[in-house]
């Protein structure tokens, strides 16, 4: 069963929402029921225990060992004063995105020709606001998936350095499998010690790379020893099932006075607080002088890289189409 929020299931949730703030449920049945006592008498056919199990099925809810356990924003919804039909139609959207959003959001403008008849007509009640919630839901879900992608971008990259690393005799720790906090990817214990954060890119994205406010400050705490490494991949890298060194293109390094050049100072107006997309000029970087050994290889990037154009745009009322 998907999560689409029409009306009936949009209320349905919210009965289960109001359920579980009010008092624990021990099982599927017993929250199901107690959703149930309290819903006016039109909504008492609703299916409720299968709305509980799709909820638990797409993560809006979990099964434990001291019973179910709403998922805090479906809490959320409960303690909403206004707003939360629609508030609800949100969560349900990004939950379980129906499988035509990528083709009727594009280049921020909703196409309505690719929803189905079916499925518009559940989704009418959200009038006037219902491109607005499809186009944040289209956002939301690429940027999901493009992190995904900058994940698998990045520890393909980071295999690459650990290779040749090792291939040049250093005693490396890949700590990123430990822990994000260290503000690096990759640390050389042997002398001269280094901390390498990598990145990856492709032919387009080569030279720039996102750089969050903790990785920048831990570079300027150790400017001798941290590095930015960035390992270019061939554009057969994205079509490969296994990578080899021949899909590697280059290794390039940023030292952290490059970056200290490239982030302003805070200012009591604007303070940069999470991360940044930095490009640096073609000038800045310089050769890593790494290779991998000669018989590495890692998981290959078969997949695609998502468009930008369209996050960040929301569709103007002259664009949308009723």
């Amino acid at each position: 069963m998907r999560l689409l929020p029409s009306h009936g299931l949009t209320f349905g949730v919210l009965l289960l929402a109001h359920a579980a703030v009010r008092a624990p449920r021990y099982d599927a049945e017993k929250w199901a029921r107690a959703a149930t006592e309290q819903a006016p008498f039109w909504a008492r056919s609703l299916d409720l225990r299968t709305i509980v199990r799709t909820l638990v099925l797409h993560g809006l809810a979990e099964e434990t060992d001291d019973g179910m356990q709403a998922a805090e924003q479906l809490r959320a919804l409960a303690l909403q004063d206004y707003g939360a039909p629609k508030a609800t139609a949100r969560v349900l959207l990004a939950a379980s995105p129906p499988s035509w959003l990528a083709s009727a959001v594009r280049s921020g403008v909703v196409v309505r020709d690719y929803i189905p008849s079916a499925d518009l007509a559940a989704l009418a009640w959200l009038e006037p606001d219902l491109d607005a919630l499809l186009f944040d839901a289209a956002v939301q879900r690429r940027n999901s998936e493009e992190e995904a992608w900058r994940e698998r971008l990045g520890a393909a990259a980071e295999a690459v350095v650990v290779s040749a690393l090792r291939r040049a005799g250093r005693q490396v720790a890949q700590v990123s499998l430990v822990s994000d906090t260290y503000g690096y990817d990759v640390e050389v214990f042997d002398p001269p010690p280094k901390q390498i954060e990598v990145k990856g890119a492709g032919p387009e994205t080569r030279g720039g790379f996102h750089l969050t406010r903790h990785e920048f400050e831990t570079s300027q705490r150790r400017p001798d020893s941290w590095r930015l490494v960035q390992v270019v991949f061939h554009p057969s890298a994205f079509t490969a099932d296994v990578l080899d060194p021949s899909h590697i293109v280059d290794v390039l390094q940023l030292t952290p006075r490059v970056l200290r050049d490239l982030v302003p100072e805070d200012t009591r107006a604007f303070v940069w607080d999470q991360s940044a997309l930095l490009t640096p000029p073609t000038t800045a970087w310089e050769s890593a002088g790494l290779k991998p050994a000669p018989d590495f290889s890692a998981p290959g990037l078969r997949g695609r890289i998502l468009p930008r154009q369209e996050a960040g745009r929301r569709p103007r009322r002259d664009q949308t189409h009723a």
